[in-house]
């Protein structure tokens, strides 16, 4: 395949008088997983520069102060509380379903940080967003926008994922139930029901889940998710860690073609396209032609050499194989 690189708590009164704490985005707010790139944008989902893309069910605190208070419908005003149920938000009263999928369109996402209240709107729901996977598995994907300003312009709805802010409505982002991600070391951080992921087009987050690989998916050959390993090995060849410490070599827009052992993904490399690396859970287990940089200068980062990929035992572990994709030929000069 080719591609592109790149429950909560009841609250049973509605809240009154809400409004959007502006706060700086942290350091370390970062899910796209690409902090060495020279032109990336932060991808992670935010509402007025509040990060939110990790919430847990029961109420704690995110990395960011961001709480989750529940789901307030769009008639009557009433809160319920927040779930994720095979791969679609719900809004539950106990047991009891209320609503799911694309009824919560017009729903309000309600949470808090530092007592301040954060509303955001659901705007958009796709329950076939586009796959990664060779049979064409698709995602549940939402628009989930927010009132700010874009440009120091006020703006009645933002998208929460920040390159797709001027689209709205536009379903963008994903749920990932049951784990987190270490921004850092771009690995699984919690394997945990208690914690959703949300996850923008575009990272490496929603990209794995597109592949196949999270808590939510049941993995092909298998009856139960992709493990931790296999996971790591994803974000590891997604965000070219060639060197596995967190450190990425790409760059958004930087094309490669992609395959995984088990063969739930394949690809069909032109007949120049040189292989570029082979991936395990802690990065490149060979590596010949980096997609964005050099491998002087990858193995000057990572201070030890890489085998070359020739030589390769594909009868040990590994997860991923990829191929730098070149860009075709110039047409022949006209006569």
């Amino acid at each position: 395949m080719s591609l592109f690189n790149v429950g909560f708590r009841f609250v049973p009164l509605a809240l009154v008088g809400l409004s959007v704490a502006c706060t700086a985005l942290p350091d370390d707010a970062d899910l796209e997983f690409r902090t060495t790139c020279t032109a990336c944008t932060f991808n992670s989902p935010d509402v007025d520069d509040a990060p939110i893309p990790e919430l847990a069910f029961d109420g704690q605190e995110n990395f960011a102060g961001v709480s989750l208070i529940g789901l307030r419908e769009n008639v009557g005003g009433r809160i319920f509380e927040f779930d994720v149920y095979n791969d679609e938000m719900i809004a539950r009263y106990g047991k009891t379903i209320v609503e799911s999928g694309g009824g919560l369109v017009g729903w309000q996402l309600l949470m808090e940080r530092d007592g301040q209240p954060l509303i955001a709107r659901i705007t958009g729901y796709d329950a076939a967003a586009e796959g990664l996977t060779d049979d064409g598995q698709p995602l549940t994907a939402y628009a989930i926008a927010y009132d700010g300003l874009i440009g120091g312009v006020p703006a009645y709805a933002i998208n929460v994922c920040p390159e797709f802010a001027a689209t709205a409505s536009e379903p963008v982002l994903t749920i990932i139930r049951s784990q987190t991600y270490d921004r850092e070391e771009k690995r699984v951080d919690l394997i945990d029901p208690n914690w959703v992921t949300f996850a923008c087009k575009g990272e490496a987050a929603y990209k794995a889940k597109a592949l196949g690989y999270s808590e939510s998916r049941i993995f092909p050959g298998s009856s139960g998710p992709a493990t931790r390993a296999q996971q790591d090995a994803t974000l590891k060849m997604i965000t070219a860690d060639y060197c596995g410490t967190g450190h990425s070599f790409t760059e958004q827009g930087t094309e490669l073609h992609w395959e995984n052992r088990v063969g739930s993904v394949t690809a069909t490399p032109g007949p120049m396209d040189p292989i570029e690396a082979v991936w395990g859970p802690d990065g490149a287990l060979c590596l010949d032609e980096p997609r964005y940089t050099t491998k002087l200068l990858v193995e000057a980062e990572c201070g030890h050499t890489f085998p070359s990929c020739a030589g390769f035992d594909y009868s040990g572990p590994w997860e991923w194989k990829t191929w730098k994709k070149l860009p075709p030929p110039p047409p022949p000069p006209q006569p």
